[in-house]
């Protein structure tokens, strides 16, 4: 298992054509699983041992609650991979500019709102927000109700080992702590979150033959689907602001 785990992540760093090969094949989902929770893991381990005031005082927190952090970090995770199935469904067809003015009212809408409602203490709004959030999450189960087993799993285990990029990127973040540099900190998080966009892009397009302009706004878009579930779960109290921060901007 740890020869497969070790080849995987060195196919998944390196040639996004053999990783797309390696999705195929489901004896790979373990060693893929195994990946994405050398992550959680790797990520709750730096931010619990690095300092806690750095980069800036805001990110001074206790060591349990990062642990309480990344326990998020899988739901989250299976909601981007729902909202990005979802997505790569509703591109597969149609005019590219209405099914993209669409789709970012779609996503754009309930996060603007839920930002505003977070934001702010008028539970009218909260309760609009919601029900935005609710209405866009209906709209999503007709095209997860086209999806096939073989067309979603070839996408969720490349999508789980992309999750490798984050774990190197932890070199460069180690470095910018040691050094006390927030511009290399930040730059690191900007460089790997480009990295995952792009790779998962390139996988995406060919696992799902979409071209690259549909795959690429299928990828971001399901990012910011992704971010308005977690603000959701902040509205329904289920999750505190003070970790909906640290997931947004740290973890």
């Amino acid at each position: 298992m740890l020869r497969r785990i070790g080849t995987l992540a060195k196919i998944f760093l390196t040639s996004p054509s053999r990783a797309v090969e390696a999705s195929r094949d489901e004896k790979n989902l373990a060693p893929c699983l195994w990946i994405y929770a050398a992550f959680t893991v790797a990520t709750m381990l730096f931010f619990m041992l690095k300092p806690g005031d750095f980069p800036d005082q805001s990110a001074a927190y206790p060591h349990e609650f990062w642990f309480k952090v990344m326990l998020w970090q899988p739901p989250l995770e299976a909601a981007w991979l729902a909202g990005l199935l979802g997505l790569a469904v509703w591109f597969r067809q149609g005019s590219l500019p209405v099914r993209l003015a669409l789709a970012v009212v779609w996503t754009a809408a309930p996060l603007g709102l839920s930002v505003y409602a977070v934001a702010g203490t008028n539970t009218d709004i909260a309760h609009w927000a919601l029900g935005l959030e609710a209405l866009a999450l209906v709209l999503f189960v007709p095209l997860w109700r086209q999806l096939k087993r073989s067309e979603a799993l070839p996408v969720a285990i490349f999508m789980l080992s992309v999750n490798i990029i984050g774990i190197v990127m932890l070199a460069p973040m180690v470095l910018a702590t040691l050094l006390r540099s927030s511009n290399l900190f930040t730059a690191t998080q900007v460089v790997g979150g480009f990295w995952i966009l792009g790779w998962g892009t390139m996988g995406l397009r060919q696992l799902t033959g979409l071209r690259l302009p549909r795959a690429f706004m299928a990828v971001l878009l399901s990012m910011f689907f992704q971010i308005y579930v977690a603000l959701a779960l902040n509205l329904l109290g289920l999750l505190s602001k003070t970790i909906l921060k640290a997931l947004v901007f740290y973890a």
